[in-house]
């Protein structure tokens, strides 16, 4: 058997990889002991996982810096006249090198200031450099550190150096044969490295955040790929404090801030407890149903019937018929619902932002409940894993891979009813064994491209409707219909196994869409709201279960970032909160409305639902709109002005106050936890 000969400038890459992984994770060893005092002894256990996930990300880095080379390495070994440069690259990697360390200093310096790990504002001192340096200069040994990276850099250009000698002392360096294989076997491990993971999803900044203790988050991250996740969001978005202060009197009544300060941007409530007579230990599933807009249901579609059973429940239930989404996408919906902040972000989602992933979140106020999150596919999609493990405290997290009984439907995971049945067995396992109310979310993502039906779907039978009728009522397609006709039958499914189920009885169900759906016909809604677009915010709430006796219908406006503090107004039970969201159902009753961000068209829309008014903003535009009449297009601002000044103060009011909330809502004490 012929001996198989790795080349020496393959030794020599992966060789670098190896070297500067290693020295990453010796400063995350040094870390840990500099800052050992935040680390609790609560959080020991954690640490495996940490320095784990910690070495994905350094050895993604250590790749980073070794692609250069790597790409160097192999001219070399085609072309022997590129060894000429040699000097020049050992040069630059010195220099590389250095720069690594200088941001490892500078990350130590800025956790040991402010215990935050470094990110792209770090640039924002570059503002007042000379006074930054200054501070720099008088707090910091600046002098040892010149001469630490100077050390550093010329250690690195010895090392790169010395590797290049090692690459080429073989005599066949520079024949083709062999050497086109190696290349890509070394790039087929160099990527299968930087991914990161056996997952549909690489390696993402929301992995560090696999704790709620956020010394635990802050070691697993890597500083140099931390200023790059967050160089976009630094860049697309902030806050305007002097906007949030303009609108502050408007937002902190509409809020009922207790103690308004506008100084100082007091957001903060506290809601007591109802007497102990009164509180419930209900369990609590909040369940995310893909897409479930209101002008796709029966409601609104009565002829062709796409959601059945979601009649059939809100006909015994609590439905609210006025109930909105902030904006429209599911990760949008996940960071809205679990904060009571909605997604106002003009960049991508706030989920994918890990400058704004830590927050308070009303559901820790429940500590003697079990906490779970079930999903389909991956909560790596849009990041929500940061936002769901790091701010729930000791969530049971379920997703594909987890579970005992799955099977892949598509791109999204596995099915919607696989994903119900599922969640119903592991709730009925652990009331078993834990004897504890729980609070559990289920998100399902079935009702997407490619429409789906699983060979599993429990008796579930297509109907043809006709793709013109589909058209005109709102869907794309009949395959998309049918994909709206096997959700409602998932969610029926389950409620059959619920109802059955020993928890039933003392459980409430929160059924609503993760967002609306834009269809330009839709024959069977009022204009307005299609050319409004509305119909891309307007969904269902509907709260049903056990302890939902008497069906009743709420007319008034609400919106997604309600629906927890609501529940813990079921419940009862006090809670502490910054957030946009309120208690719908307290008394006295607050004032109805709903936030409106159009971030999918430019310019963004702000606007704001009250009852049967729409304030719209868009470029400079505004107006006031009946978005439900015949003549909804037009602006009735000038006839009723105070209405439309009240209307545009809290639309505008609440945009800068969900904006300053992101950076402001963080976890500060044990009310947080």
């Amino acid at each position: 058997m012929k001996k198989i000969v790795v080349p020496g400038w393959i030794k020599a890459y992966f060789g670098f990889i190896l070297a500067n992984w290693l020295v990453f994770t010796l400063f995350r060893c040094l870390f840990l002991f500099v800052f050992r005092a935040a680390l609790v002894p609560q959080s020991y256990h954690e640490l495996w996982e940490t320095f784990y996930v910690g070495a994905k990300f350094d050895a993604r880095l250590a790749c980073a810096l070794a692609i250069p080379l790597g790409l160097y390495f192999t001219l070399c070994a085609f072309w022997k006249s590129a060894r000429a440069v040699r000097k020049g690259v050992s040069a630059l990697y010195g220099l590389l090198e250095a720069a690594v360390l200088l941001v490892y200093f500078a990350d130590f310096a800025h956790y040991a200031y402010i215990a935050m790990r470094i990110n792209y504002s770090i640039f924002k001192y570059s503002e007042n450099a000379l006074i930054s340096l200054q501070m720099a200069w008088e707090t910091y040994p600046l002098l040892w550190a010149v001469f630490g990276l100077l050390v550093w850099g010329a250690l690195g250009f010895w090392f790169v150096n010395r590797l290049q000698n090692k690459a080429f002392a073989q005599a066949d360096n520079y024949r083709w044969k062999g050497n086109l294989g190696w290349f890509f076997g070394g790039l087929l491990l160099t990527g299968a490295l930087m991914f990161g993971q056996l997952s549909q999803y690489p390696l993402r900044w929301s992995n560090a955040y696999h704790s709620t203790n956020n010394f635990i988050c802050n070691l697993t991250l890597n500083p140099v790929l931390n200023i790059y996740d967050t160089a976009r969001f630094v860049k697309a978005d902030s806050y305007n404090r002097e906007k949030t202060e303009k609108y502050y009197d408007t937002v902190a009544k509409y809020l009922g801030v207790q103690q308004p300060d506008k100084e100082s941007l007091n957001f903060e409530r506290f809601v007591a407890a109802k007497p102990k007579a009164e509180q419930k230990d209900y369990n609590v599933v909040v369940i995310f149903m893909e897409s479930l807009a209101w002008n796709k249901i029966s409601m609104t579609n009565p002829d062709i019937d796409p959601t059945p059973f979601v009649k059939e429940l809100a006909d015994r239930s609590v439905l609210f018929t006025n109930f909105f989404a902030p904006t429209s996408a599911t990760a949008r919906a996940v960071f809205a619902t679990v904060t009571g902040i909605p997604d106002v972000t003009s960049f991508k989602t706030s989920s994918r932002n890990p400058l704004i992933v830590d927050q308070h979140v009303v559901v820790n106020s429940l500590r003697d409940y079990e906490k779970y999150y079930f999903i389909g596919g991956s909560a790596s999609w849009g990041n929500i894993r940061g936002i769901l493990e790091h701010n729930l405290t000791d969530v049971h997290m379920y997703e594909e891979g987890h579970f005992k009984n799955e099977h892949r439907n598509d791109v999204w995971g596995i099915s919607d009813l696989d994903l119900f049945r599922e969640a119903n067995r592991i709730l009925n396992e652990e009331q078993k064994t834990e004897k504890k109310p729980f609070f559990a979310f289920i998100q399902t993502a079935g009702y997407h491209r490619p429409y789906t039906i699983p060979d599993d779907n429990a008796g579930f039978e297509s109907k043809d409707i006709g793709e013109d009728l589909a058209h005109k009522r709102s869907f794309v397609s009949v395959a998309e219909y049918n994909s709206l006709r096997f959700s409602d039958h998932a969610l029926r499914e389950f409620f059959k196994l619920a109802e059955k189920s020993d928890y039933y009885q003392n459980t409430i169900f929160l059924i609503f869409g993760d967002h609306g759906l834009a269809a330009p016909q839709s024959d069977n809604m009022p204009r307005g709201y299609v050319d409004l677009n509305l119909i891309n915010h307007q969904i269902p709430l509907i709260i049903a279960g056990g302890p939902i006796t008497k069906p009743q219908v709420i007319t008034k406006t609400a919106s997604q970032v309600d629906i927890l503090p609501t529940v813990m107004g079921i419940l009862g039970r006090p809670y502490f909160t910054r957030a946009i969201g309120r208690d719908v159902l307290a008394g006295p009753e607050p004032e109805p409305g709903a936030l409106i961000y159009g971030w999918a068209v430019s310019p963004a829309t702000v606007g704001f639902v009250q009852g049967d008014y729409y304030y719209h903003s868009q470029g400079g535009k505004e107006g006031l709109y009946k978005y439900a009449a015949d003549n909804y297009n037009e602006d009735i601002s000038q006839k009723e002005p105070e209405r439309f000044e009240h209307m545009k103060n809290l639309a505008q009011g609440l945009y800068e106050t969900s904006r300053y909330q992101f950076y402001h809502n963080q976890k500060r004490d044990e009310r947080d936890d």
